[in-house]
């Protein structure tokens, strides 16, 4: 299955004769549209899905369940679809699903009634956004890239990330205590329009994706592809408790002040962004199976730090503290997972949509832990399901590093 970049493409203003590195910033460029265009809902949408909902956390996680479960069926028809049609419309594609996500939730936040048809259209949009633009992204992602100093650019990557994170909660804040909801909800939507002008410039690539459905249930659970695959649904299986349940903890902790919640954040974000580099660079220099394995104990502990907190003060500390031991795990595996996709050769497409299938699993299953856990338990005992998570994700990582 062949590899075929540069390909040109109506959609593509002409850039022959670029290497895959050059037009590395031109990827980044999209992505960072895309991601300050979805920082701004990140923190706050799923406390406006929690208040829509009737307070219900329940519904929430139900509502998420069901968007990351009817994405699982679609990757490979979808994987088809870019074969045919190639990595950059497929991207485009993505990203017109992710403006229908963000225009649905506008319209709820402006006072559309039918919460839940706009809920589903929402999720549709989202399904397109994960099936079309992700795989896609992480083979030109990983194309892109040098292997000798990988870490280092997912690093900065990953610090400008830290930086947008930083400003985004602190606007996002002000703008929803002064304004409401609709306001920053209507300026997501613009951006991610917006995103779609440096696709124009990137040449479009062809990937043949080989594996047939069956095929590829299969290998999700083969010994070449199988702790890849672990390795991920345990990373979307913790992840979901930080984008879900973290901000409707917080929410609580302050009382719905939505300022003091985004300041908050960001003084968090900006710790992050002030370790991140440091990190990328001890990727590159040092064994990534030794920062794995420091990363363990440290980011597992802060899941249980945060179980552990009801107060401001003590919310403070915990996050600081997980978010010490994210940036140590996170990088090293970034690194490790972005090597194994580039090493794949032409089965690079397979690796990354792979790697999707398995988030989502992990996602799905998550959910139905917690609003199971959340009939006999508080919230902060997602945070102890998480920990243990989170440590086998580790151990996996080292496994397959």
């Amino acid at each position: 299955m062949p590899f075929h970049p540069f390909t040109s493409h109506p959609f593509c203003l002409p850039r022959q004769g670029l290497s895959p590195a050059s037009l590395f910033p031109t990827l980044v460029m999209n992505r960072l549209i895309g991601f300050l265009s979805g920082s701004l809902l990140n923190l706050f949408f799923p406390i406006f899905l929690y208040q829509i909902l009737h307070f219900s956390i329940q519904y929430v996680l139900l509502w998420y369940g069901l968007n990351y479960l009817i994405r699982i069926p679609f990757f490979v028809p979808g994987s088809k679809l870019f074969t045919r049609f190639g990595l950059v419309p497929a991207m485009v594609v993505g990203t017109i699903g992710a403006f229908v996500f963000h225009l649905c939730v506008y319209l709820l936040s402006a006072g559309a009634t039918e919460i839940w048809f706009w809920l589903s259209l929402a999720a549709i949009g989202l399904a397109f956004n994960n099936i079309f633009y992700w795989s896609p992204f992480h083979v030109d992602f990983a194309q892109m890239t040098v292997k000798d100093h990988r870490g280092r650019q997912i690093s900065r990557f990953y610090a400008i990330h830290q930086l947008i994170s930083f400003i985004s909660p602190i606007i996002s804040g002000y703008v929803i205590a002064v304004y409401g909801f609709s306001f920053v909800f209507l300026f997501a939507t613009i951006l991610q329009i917006l995103s779609l002008a440096p696709l124009a410039y990137l040449p479009n690539s062809f990937v043949k994706y080989e594996f047939g459905y069956w095929e590829t249930l299969r290998k999700l659970v083969s010994k070449k592809y199988r702790n890849m695959c672990l390795a991920m649904a345990a990373n979307g299986a913790e992840n979901l408790v930080g984008v879900i349940i973290w901000p409707i903890f917080l929410f609580m902790i302050f009382d719905g002040q939505y300022l003091d919640l985004g300041v908050f954040a960001s003084v968090i974000i900006m710790i992050s962004l002030m370790l991140e580099l440091f990190i990328g660079k001890k990727t590159d220099s040092k064994s990534k199976r030794k920062l794995l394995r420091l990363g363990t104990g440290i980011y597992s502990l802060g899941w249980v730090a945060k179980a552990a907190v009801s107060t401001v003060v003590g919310v403070f500390a915990a996050a600081t503290f997980h978010s010490f031991g994210s940036i140590l795990l996170r990088t090293p595996l970034a690194a490790v997972i972005y090597e194994q996709a580039a090493d794949s050769g032409h089965y690079i497409d397979e690796y990354t949509v792979l790697r999707e299938i398995g988030l989502n699993i992990g996602r799905v299953l998550m959910v139905v832990v917690l609003m199971l856990l959340m009939h006999w338990f508080s919230i902060a005992w997602s945070f102890v399901i998480a920990a243990v998570v989170s440590l086998g994700m580790t151990k996996i990582g080292q496994r397959v590093s």
